[in-house]
């Protein structure tokens, strides 16, 4: 089975800049964002502000959603724990910290919404055998590509109804060196980062790596 279906790759593995230069008119892909990194559609035929002749090219062309849930703890703290299924059957795991409750006013109006942290994973398994490591017993089986590193944010944001525009901080520590996958991380990262798309600006994100030469 191939690691993933190269005939049609998945649309999240592609900033809005460069979508704009593959979908015409070339407004159109700040659309496509907006479905996807605000409202969380899962497929085009959600998109109803495009053209149906569109919704079919891009069905046609890409595909969307190249996680499965697989697993979901949560832990009295409010931290949940996500292990999700990727198209060729192997499992990474994402992990939603919740680091500031929500507060209210003694009106009832809302003092402080709750801010969070994820922590995502860049590959399956992992090359480089740190001892603490449980990531290490594995081995490496594989890198992610940057759609199936943005997919771990866009899922959580939608099955825990956080606000597109709500503000969360994202870690680079769950399984995986990210700087053994570079080019993916790296991309993700600038998906992230689009103003219109999630709009996590690169100061709230951290790659933390065991120190690669």
């Amino acid at each position: 089975m191939a690691r993933v279906n190269e005939e049609k790759p998945c649309i999240q593995d592609y900033t809005r800049e460069e979508l704009s230069g593959l979908i015409k008119p070339a407004f159109r892909a700040k659309q496509v964002y907006s479905w996807l990194y605000h409202k969380y559609v899962n497929s085009f035929e959600e998109m109803k502000n495009l053209p149906k002749a569109l919704q079919e090219e891009l069905a046609s062309q890409y595909r969307i959603e190249p996680l499965t849930l697989a697993k979901k703890e949560k832990s009295k703290d409010g931290s949940i724990k996500y292990l999700f299924q990727l198209e060729d059957g192997n499992t990474v795991e994402t992990v939603l910290l919740l680091m500031k409750k929500k507060l209210f006013n003694e009106d009832g109006s809302v003092k402080q919404q709750e801010k969070y942290t994820v922590c995502i994973s860049c590959q399956v398994g992992c090359k480089v055998g740190c001892a603490f490591c449980l990531t290490a017993k594995s081995g490496f089986i594989a890198n992610l590509t940057a759609g199936e590193i943005v997919e771990q944010i866009r899922y959580i944001k939608k099955d825990n109804d956080i606000d597109a525009n709500r503000r969360l901080n994202i870690v680079y520590m769950g399984m995986g060196e990210p700087l053994d996958n570079l080019a993916p991380v790296a991309q993700s990262s600038r998906v992230f980062a689009d103003q219109d798309g999630m709009a996590i600006a690169p100061h709230r994100q951290t790659i933390s790596t065991s120190g690669l030469s």
